[in-house]
This record gives C-alpha cells, sequence and structure tokens, in this order.
C-alpha cells in the first residue's frame, strides 16, 4: 500500500497535508479527486523524490544552495515536471504542500487564506496571501533556473 501512495505524488496532486484520522497521516488532493494515506506528509514526498534519483532532503539542499532560498524551500520532485512549496517549516504538522498549478487566493484573515484552484477544488491554510504568492513565485523561479541549467550542459 505504501509504494502505491507514494505514486499518488505526481504532477496532478494539487495539495498534500497532514491528518490523523482512521489510521491516516495524510491527505492528497489531486485533479481526480481525494485520497488518504497511512504514510506522513514527508515520507510520501521523500518516496516521491526517490523515483526521480534524489531525495527530499537532497532536492532541498539544491534549491538551497542555488538559489539561497533557506525558509519554506520548494521542493522539485521531478525537475522537469512538479514540484510544491510549503506554506510554512516543512516540519511544522500544520505545514500543507502546494503544487505547481495555477490558483488564486482569498485572504481570511488571521494569518489564514483560501486557494482555489481553476477546477474548483478549494483549501484553507495558515499563510497569508503574501507568503502564498512568494511562495509560487519560489516554486516557479527554481523550475525556471534549473530547467535553464540542464539546457546549458
Amino acid at each position: 500500500m505504501k509504494e502505491k501512495d507514494s505514486k499518488l505524488i505526481n504532477r496532478r496532486v494539487l495539495v498534500l497535508e497532514s491528518v490523523f484520522t482512521n489510521g491516516n497521516k495524510s491527505k492528497i488532493t489531486t485533479t481526480h479527486g481525494i485520497h488518504y494515506s497511512k504514510m506522513s506528509v514527508l515520507e510520501l514526498l521523500n518516496n516521491a523524490c526517490m523515483r526521480y534519483a534524489s531525495t527530499l532532503e537532497g532536492r532541498m539542499k539544491a534549491i538551497k544552495e542555488v538559489l539561497n532560498y533557506y525558509q519554506k524551500t520548494p521542493v522539485l520532485i521531478n525537475p522537469h515536471e512538479f514540484g510544491a512549496f510549503p506554506t510554512l517549516s516543512y516540519k511544522d504538522i500544520e505545514c500543507v504542500w502546494i503544487f505547481n498549478h495555477h490558483f488564486y487566493v482569498n485572504e481570511l484573515g488571521n494569518g489564514k487564506s483560501q486557494i482555489m484552484f481553476d477546477n474548483g477544488i478549494h483549501v484553507t491554510v495558515k499563510a497569508s496571501k503574501n507568503v502564498l504568492l512568494k511562495q509560487q513565485q519560489r516554486l516557479h523561479t527554481a523550475i525556471n533556473i534549473f530547467s535553464k541549467i540542464e539546457h546549458l550542459e
């Protein structure tokens, strides 16, 4: 079951977040629906990175070294296709990972915002609109930079 769950982390994922119900540790919201997993968010992300010959820590280290993003570091899971950014420190249990799909942000106040994807799916996260937009920009910058680095070689 664990291998199957980690394969759900692909370019169709919109949001990955922690949950603690019915023995599940994470909720995977995709363009095709919602899935729950007994694996933690970090286990799912790490296993997804390992499918592309790295680890979560390795991917984060590369972004930190090249782009100097030391806090709330985005991750390129498959540098050619998709990545995600954390809304808080990746070690925070309330951290939600947002993947590189187009979205709008509605600030709700009290440090919370609602993210709305083009397909109508929405999620409320503990982050301001400014933080979310900055994180989105950092993820897209990382995708662009690493794509250009590869083409230069």
